[in-house]
């Protein structure tokens, strides 16, 4: 963690954020315990509890908080907070990218290019923000210095070891690219199945719990056709 001290922050913004609805609230400390804990397929199924209970007008409490939320974030892990919070309420989609201006260069440049890549996967979740989203990355990434953009394994196109652990030939980016494909769908997967089970302990409307479960139909559909993607490229086709 990169604040010990955040902590009382983040306590202190999701307790002013009551009137915001008891979810976010009570969730406050949940969020915290699973991060604390690196829990992150919990912590992100919390988040988008609490994202998706703000109304499109609450575009500064979605800020407030996902400020909060990053200040005490593994700088590896911002940019599946910043997805997932966009996901779960993609009208505050614009709010939520504007609170990342306060993070560091590097970290902003892979919160932008996480988010870019969900994009061009779910294009009807982030499609207000996908003209502003360019810009952002464009300035982002004049502002990240070459040593920082080759030391990370976010932006070294060469790594052998891609994120499932998997040594892979730097000659397959294809290959590459679908392994981490399924990584992120796998991650997302277990956080839509988790966040149906939340819902449903809570007695959420059945129109939320339909919305849960064609989630998860639709990543079980993108994981076959990735699957079948790296069935292929593994067969040199």
């Amino acid at each position: 963690m990169r604040h010990t001290g955040c902590w009382a922050l983040l306590y202190m913004m999701f307790a002013f954020a009551a009137p915001l609805g008891a979810e976010v609230n009570d969730n406050g400390a949940a969020i915290s315990a699973a991060l604390t804990n690196g829990k992150l397929s919990e912590a992100l199924a919390l988040i988008s509890q609490a994202f998706s209970a703000l109304k499109p007008d609450q575009a500064t409490e979605a800020k407030t908080l996902v400020k909060s939320i990053l200040a005490v974030t593994p700088i590896d892990l911002s940019g599946k907070v910043v997805v997932t919070a966009i996901e779960a309420n993609p009208s505050l989609g614009e709010a939520i990218l504007s609170a990342i201006s306060d993070t560091s260069e590097t970290e902003k440049l892979a919160i932008l290019n996480r988010v870019s890549f969900m994009a061009s996967r779910q294009p009807e979740s982030f499609n207000l923000v996908s003209q502003s989203l360019p810009k952002m990355l464009d300035s982002a990434d004049a502002n990240v210095s070459v040593s920082d953009r080759l030391t990370s394994p976010d932006y070294n196109p060469s790594n052998l070891l891609s994120e499932t652990g998997v040594m892979m030939s730097p000659n397959r980016p294809d290959l590459r690219q679908d392994r981490r494909e399924l990584q992120n769908d796998e991650q997302n997967l277990e956080i839509a199945e988790l966040k149906l089970e939340v819902d449903r302990l809570e007695h959420k409307p059945e129109s939320v719990i339909d919305q849960d479960q064609k989630r998860i139909a639709e990543i079980k559909v993108q994981i076959k056709a990735v699957k079948k993607d790296i069935r292929q490229d593994e067969q040199g086709h």
